[in-house]
This record gives structure tokens, C-alpha cells and sequence, in this order.
């Protein structure tokens, strides 16, 4: 079990750490989500029914949760899950350059202004790169709801940068 969980750790560390700060709204704390949701599933004696990476992303989630509620503090941190993220280089046009750069910024601060719920399924959708069957076991929610809740996700993304991309 243990090979199995540090072969999707591997493959999915990306999408771990974005889910978990979605989740926390700080890396610190993000990744202690997900060392203690590992430290827990290796500790588990028998390998979890069904899909193994479905079920590591909800204990991720779920030790996400379990942060956050544990360690309220007086003035709420507010990282952005974008933080490190280098756009790709341009070279070709500088002038594009700017304007990419800077529809990159009206992006990520669109995506960290959605609500929780909403975020998580963008997330988990687009940065995890996860199926709605997927983020539906992982939210304990059916496809179709998830699927509903991207839309309109989505559409409030829309909405928000209407004229500003």
C-alpha cells in the first residue's frame, strides 16, 4: 500500500498541494494538510474500496479541513493558490509579453475571489486534472452535481472578466 500511495503522490502532488490551499488559503499550511492526510493512510492497514487517488484527495481534503478548523487565527491569511506560478516565457513580442502577464494576474485573482466551494471544484477540475467521477468521489458529491457546480463556476468567472480580458 505504501508503494502505491508514493506512486500517487508523485503523480498528483501538484493537484494535492492546489486542492489543500484552495482549502487552507496557506502553503504552510497546505502542506501539513497533506503530510498528516499521508502520515494517516500509511498507518491504515488495508488499502482503501475503489479508486485510490479519489480516496487520497478527499483525505487530503478532509485533513485540509481539519487544519483550518484547528488553527483559527485572529486575522484570516489569504494566500493566493497562484503564488509561484511562473507564466511561460515569451520572447517573440515584449509588448505580448506585458499583456499576457497581465491577464495571467486578472486570472488568478478571479479564480482566489471565488468561494470555497466553487474553488475547490475549479481546482480540482482544471489544475488536478481530475474527471468529474473523480472530483465527485473526492467531494462525496454525485458527477452531475460536481459538473453543475464547474459550470457555474465558470460562468461566475465569466461574468467577473467580462471586459477586463
Amino acid at each position: 500500500m505504501r508503494q502505491q500511495l508514493e506512486e500517487t503522490y508523485r503523480s498528483h502532488r501538484q493537484g494535492l498541494f492546489a486542492m489543500a490551499l484552495s482549502v487552507t488559503r496557506c502553503a504552510q499550511l497546505a502542506e501539513d494538510s497533506i503530510h498528516v492526510a499521508f502520515e494517516r493512510l500509511c498507518r491504515q492497514e488495508k488499502r482503501p474500496a475503489g479508486d485510490l487517488v479519489s480516496y487520497v484527495f478527499a483525505a487530503v481534503r478532509n485533513a485540509s479541513r481539519d487544519a483550518v478548523r484547528y488553527r483559527r487565527v485572529q486575522s484570516e491569511r489569504t494566500e493566493s493558490l497562484f503564488n509561484g506560478y511562473v507564466p511561460p516565457e515569451r520572447v517573440d513580442n515584449p509588448a505580448d509579453d506585458v499583456l499576457t502577464r497581465e491577464r495571467d494576474q486578472i486570472l488568478r485573482m478571479a479564480v482566489d475571489e471565488l468561494d470555497s466551494a466553487d474553488r475547490e471544484v475549479v481546482v480540482l477540475k482544471v489544475f488536478a486534472g481530475l474527471t468529474f467521477d473523480a472530483v465527485g468521489r473526492v467531494l462525496e458529491e454525485s458527477p452531475k452535481t460536481v459538473a453543475t457546480r464547474y459550470r457555474r463556476a465558470l460562468l461566475k468567472l465569466e461574468e467577473k472578466l467580462r471586459g477586463q480580458l
